[in-house]
């Protein structure tokens, strides 16, 4: 067989060749959020109500801010996530049916579902950058090894992702699941994963969620490593449970992409 007649490879690189072409699109209001959402949180809550908490009622151990800041970089990977596995999958499946489009390449159902998932993580990694260096600037660092916390959201993220896209991939109305998911799923994690106090003040059926939630765990990830009070085998912990949501998620994710495109 010579070189024109090798067969083509395909990738799921391929995928976010894809997603970086559309993004040229709307990169400005991306970048445009990424950088008021941090700025806004920070001022906001960090610094305005941290300035309430320190005063009166700290018992934390550390300024308000710097508590705070590794949570809100975990829930905003979480929230970014979330966005881009639901709505522009269902684009993808309905509205504009470029999966199909794909899928009429050499391209499998797995290489588009996995290349997805990959840009949900590189497209987390990026906006929790900029998120961690906003808050940075504003002294939500405790100290240095924080920037770790960056992977914790990444994972955070991709955790979640993960199993929305099997859900993205099998609804066909018109996004009311999604409408359900982030007012009953993802706003409620925010409010109990020990986001903005440590969840020893909430009664026992809200602690009980908090631990059932991939943010909370990803929150004592990304805060263990701001404030160096995690240890090691706890790190394990958290890290495994958010790798079970990954790869479960990631199996039902595949499975459903396969059974929408070779419909």
């Amino acid at each position: 067989m010579t070189a024109l007649e090798a067969p083509y490879r395909t990738t799921m690189w391929q995928v976010v060749e894809h997603e970086l072409i559309e993004a040229r699109r709307y990169w400005k209001g991306v970048l445009i959020t990424g950088l008021a959402t941090p700025l806004l949180y920070v001022l906001a809550l960090g610094i305005g109500l941290g300035t309430i908490v320190n005063k009166h009622s700290n018992s934390l151990g550390v300024p308000y801010v710097q508590f705070v800041a590794p949570a809100f970089l975990t829930a905003a990977a979480l929230q970014v996530a979330a966005t881009s596995a639901t709505f522009p999958v269902m684009a993808g499946f309905k509205w504009i049916r470029f999966y199909h489009g794909m899928a009429a390449t050499p391209l499998t159902p797995r290489q588009i579902c996995d290349g997805k998932l990959l840009w949900v993580g590189l497209r987390t990694l990026v906006g929790s950058t900029v998120y961690l260096a906003v808050m940075a600037a504003f002294g939500g660092l405790h100290r240095w090894q924080g920037v770790f916390g960056i992977f914790a959201a990444v994972l955070t993220g991709l955790a979640f992702a993960a199993p929305v896209l099997a859900l993205s991939a099998s609804v066909s109305a018109e996004g009311q699941a999604f409408n359900v998911l982030f007012r009953f799923v993802v706003t409620p994690m925010f409010l109990f994963s020990g986001t903005f106090y440590p969840i020893s003040r909430l009664p026992r059926w809200g602690e009980v969620i908090a631990y059932v939630s991939p943010l909370w765990h990803g929150t004592q990830l990304a805060r263990g490593a701001a404030l160096g009070d995690l240890s090691a085998l706890a790190a394990l912990g958290h890290v495994g449970y958010l790798l079970v949501w990954l790869v479960v998620g990631l199996g039902l994710a595949r499975w459903r992409y396969r059974v929408r495109l070779t419909a």
